[in-house]
């Protein structure tokens, strides 16, 4: 029976949600929980009282491994429990699997069946994006293919998210790590990890399938409602850029700034502008 490892990214406060996704202990599943702390070393608060006694709690359970680190930056919060997962296997070839989850993910209780199935049936593939519905609705937020199919042969209005991603040891083995330039708290760049992560792995030869099973629900902030803003506009240019050529991202980001242009009312070269300050960023 495949291990499954569920790496739960949270940050300050965040640890107070990290019981909600945690399901009943099940064989062969643990949770590395990686906390960043930021501001709670320096004020003694009730949030950070209650942050104590949830540490305390999720200690107790022996599916639980909660591991700490200072800063900020999702990714850097990513890679630290990728790395503090690979100390847990029992040796360096160990087919496991590993889960990237949030503290606000919900897993179903048929969640890790469901993955084992899918791991065993495809013993190719290094990868698998699953599907997620929303916590409010019960609602799908994009528009699965109705097989699995091969990522980078998917449907256009398919993209991925991290509460979709799956993987085997051997994509971490490989040396494969979430991109730090990007994502939630980095410095210039607040998304795009998950393209960019994608992209290194079909650059290694690395096959990932979009599996239409369902793993569990959630409810995040979507850059959907957030096209204008300087920092996605930012981090769409620096995954252009870290994925194609200077002229095919400089065609790409501009076809962007005119689609995005036409569609909001404006202006298609203010939002190039900002395109164009991501693609130059990531290729300087």
């Amino acid at each position: 029976m495949k291990r499954i490892f569920v790496l739960i990214a949270t940050i300050d406060e965040g640890i107070c949600g990290v019981p909600e996704v945690l399901l009943p202990e099940t064989a062969g599943v643990q949770y590395v929980v990686s906390w960043q702390r930021t501001n709670l070393r320096n004020h003694e608060t009730t949030q950070l009282r209650n942050c104590g006694e949830v540490e305390r709690l999720l200690k107790e359970r022996k599916d639980v491994v909660v591991t700490e680190m200072e800063g900020r930056g999702l990714c850097r919060n990513r890679n630290h429990a990728i790395e503090s997962a690979l100390t847990l296997l029992t040796d360096g070839l160990e087919d496991a699997i590993f889960v990237i989850a949030d503290d606000d993910e919900r897993l179903m209780p048929e969640a890790f069946e469901r993955l084992r199935v899918v791991y065993e049936r495809y013993p190719k593939m290094d990868g698998a994006l699953m599907r997620v519905r929303s916590s409010v609705d019960g609602q799908y937020f994009k528009t699965y293919p109705e097989t699995p199919v091969v990522y980078g042969r998917h449907p256009r209005s398919y993209y991925a998210c991290s509460w979709e991603m799956t993987f085997r040891t051997r994509v971490w083995q490989a040396g494969l790590r979430f991109d730090e330039r990007f994502g939630l708290g980095s410095e210039m760049l607040c998304a795009g990890e998950e393209d960019v992560l994608l992209t290194d792995m079909l650059r290694k030869g690395l096959c990932v399938l979009v599996v239409p099973e369902d793993i569990g629900f959630t409810d995040p902030m979507t850059t959907g409602e957030r096209l204008l803003d300087a920092h996605v506009l930012r981090s769409k240019g620096a995954v252009y850029g870290y994925q194609h050529s200077y002229v095919r991202a400089l065609l790409r980001g501009g076809r962007e700034a005119l689609s995005l242009g036409v569609r909001q009312h404006v202006n298609p070269l203010l939002l190039f502008r900002e395109i164009l300050s991501g693609i130059n960023y990531i290729r300087s």
